[in-house]
């Protein structure tokens, strides 16, 4: 398996990240592996799983059950990671993958902020619609204010900016093991701007959020823009320890990793942001629903993925987008924002997007401080304007607009927050805390559900001997909220079994198995290559509804 760069969403292109051999290990960087542990794994199952893998224990990383571990000199990566997931005792292993932030900067900064409010000006030689912005002044002038903490995982920041300073938190350095997350590419800072650049101070530029939001820097990515996926879970511990709310994530990959899914999951209280992704090499936007972009599309229900739009409330041409994937668009071409040694700076890209609702969310939380993310999430995509050119290419269907947003959580009662996790030792002391994969706890005072379930659909392990010698296609099926799904297998329209019913729990994976017909049972005799279809719908107590196709490409 090997392992993809994570990018920052700005315009250059997410085709990058899979341009080099990053699973091997270099003579200057050894080998490491992400390894997850099940939750009645004592100390002496670690050891000897690591051992009988040549791994070295480096850290535990703050999910339970996680650990870091290097692979021993010698030794490769796969063999290890082999070894790992067939030793007792753990769930899962897998390369600690390359992050990586690419951003084109543009030319010099002017401070003209059509996303916060668009009367049809001329953007750098682009005229705008009239209110293609996210009513971000209307918001402004409820008088919301707060201390929400926004982190953002990038690049670090540059909290020296007159125009951030008095809003940046101190923070942390995990690329260099320090508490200065100076940023060295300017990505990072781009982004802080647009959550929480001071409004009415005569300079620069105005944030969303910035009466209700404070940063905390969390530098991942060096100068170059390069990172490890062990320290992005570092930093969502970090994050959490520091009482975020808010977590903005402009950065992504086409591989999932499961650490950072159980990561995610297992931090239910925050509400991570995610950009969907700026296309392949062509430049043009892919449809996430296809080609998957992570974290964007992790189907979890604090999870928030974000589209790129421009200033005539169109979807950029190099945003990717998905009708089942990508929550909702934001502006993000031509935004200028802060850039580090007190300059300014146009950029475009998913990851100009994103912080436009990252700032919302914090402006959101500010207004109701006892809100869960299902809440916030709930209100950002009940708030879009809808418009054509999202229809179908987002779950929403629309534009960001905070203003509506923002009284869509104006009664929203006090929630409970849901337990979270804390990171095991290797002592081999009982696991303290709930499961890495706990759903989001209880939630009162919703606003008015109109979301559809997110349901995560995959094929299980030894899937070509399940089908030929049991007749049985392995399921694996995860729902972000309760729900009933049913399934179908098909074949260029022919039924390949029953339909199939099953009841979901909030975020709990169960294990399906979908008998072959008898149609289904003849086909599979036959040689040659075949494409199925496996159509899935998920569907809410309210109604709401999700439907998935996964394609299963099957040989004898």
């Amino acid at each position: 398996m090997r392992p993809c760069m994570v990018t920052g969403f700005g315009v250059l292109l997410l085709a990058a990240l899979c341009a080099g051999p990053l699973g091997a290990a270099t003579a200057a960087e050894p080998a490491e592996l992400i390894v997850r542990f099940e939750p009645g794994a004592t100390a002496a199952d670690r050891l000897e799983a690591r051992k009988g893998a040549r791994a070295d224990f480096v850290r535990q990383l703050p999910v339970q059950g996680m650990q870091l571990v290097e692979v021993e000199s010698g030794q490769s990566a796969a063999a290890a990671e082999r070894s790992l997931e067939s030793a007792d005792g753990v769930l899962y292993a897998e390369p600690n993958g390359i992050v990586s932030a690419f951003l084109r900067p543009n030319d010099p900064y002017f401070p003209q902020l059509w996303a916060m409010e668009n009367t049809g000006q001329s953007i750098r030689g682009t005229a705008g619609t009239a209110d293609a912005d996210i009513d971000a002044t209307g918001a402004w002038d409820a008088g919301v204010a707060g201390g929400t903490i926004v982190a953002v995982i990038d690049t670090g920041v540059d909290a020296t900016h007159p125009d951030v300073a008095p809003n940046v938190l101190p923070g942390h350095d995990f690329v260099t093991g320090d508490e200065d997350p100076a940023d060295e590419n300017g990505h990072g800072t781009h982004v802080a701007g647009t959550i929480a650049a001071e409004r009415g101070n005569g300079i620069g530029v105005a944030g969303v959020a910035d009466n209700a939001a404070k940063i905390l820097p969390l530098r991942v990515l060096d100068g170059a823009g390069s990172g490890r996926t062990s320290d992005v879970i570092l930093a969502y511990g970090q994050a959490f320890q520091s009482g975020a709310k808010v977590v903005n994530l402009s950065l992504g990959s086409t591989t999932s990793s499961r650490a950072e899914h159980d990561a995610i999951a297992a931090f239910p209280t925050m509400l991570f942001v995610a950009a969907a992704g700026n296309g392949g090499p062509d430049g043009v936007g892919d449809n996430n629903d296809a080609v998957a972009t992570y974290p964007c599309a992790y189907l979890l229900p604090n999870v928030v993925c974000v589209a790129a739009s421009d200033n005539r409330d169109q979807l950029a041409s190099f945003s990717n987008y998905g009708a089942l994937s990508v929550d909702l668009a934001a502006p993000g071409v031509s935004i200028a924002s802060t850039w580090p040694g007190g300059g300014y700076s146009w950029s475009s890209g998913t990851s100009m997007a994103t912080p436009h609702v990252a700032g919302a969310a914090a402006l959101l939380w500010a207004a109701a401080p006892n809100a869960q993310p299902i809440d916030i999430s709930s209100a950002l995509l009940a708030g879009v304007d809808a418009r054509p050119a999202f229809t179908g290419r987002t779950v929403s269907g629309g534009r960001l607009n905070v203003l509506r947003s923002l009284r869509q959580v104006a009664d929203v009662g006090a929630g409970t927050p849901a337990p979270v996790p804390s990171p095991d030792d290797d002592s081999g002391s009982s696991p303290s805390g709930t499961s890495g994969g706990s759903a989001s706890g209880p939630s009162t005072g919703h606003v008015g559900d109109a979301v559809p379930p997110r349901l995560s659909l995959r094929a299980g392990r030894h899937l070509h001997a399940q089908l030929y010698r049991r007749h049985r296609l392995p399921l694996r099926l995860t729902c972000s909220e309760a729900c009933t799904v049913h399934l179908a297998l098909r074949f260029r329209g022919r039924a390949l079994s029953a339909k199939v019913k099953r009841t979901l729990v909030a975020d709990v994976t169960r294990r399906v198995g979908l008998r072959l017909n008898r149609a289904g049972r003849a086909l599979l005799l036959r040689r040659g290559k075949r494409t199925l279809t496996l159509a899935a719908r998920a569907v809410d107590h309210t109604g709401n509804g999700q439907a998935v196709k996964l394609l299963l490409r099957v040989s004898r």
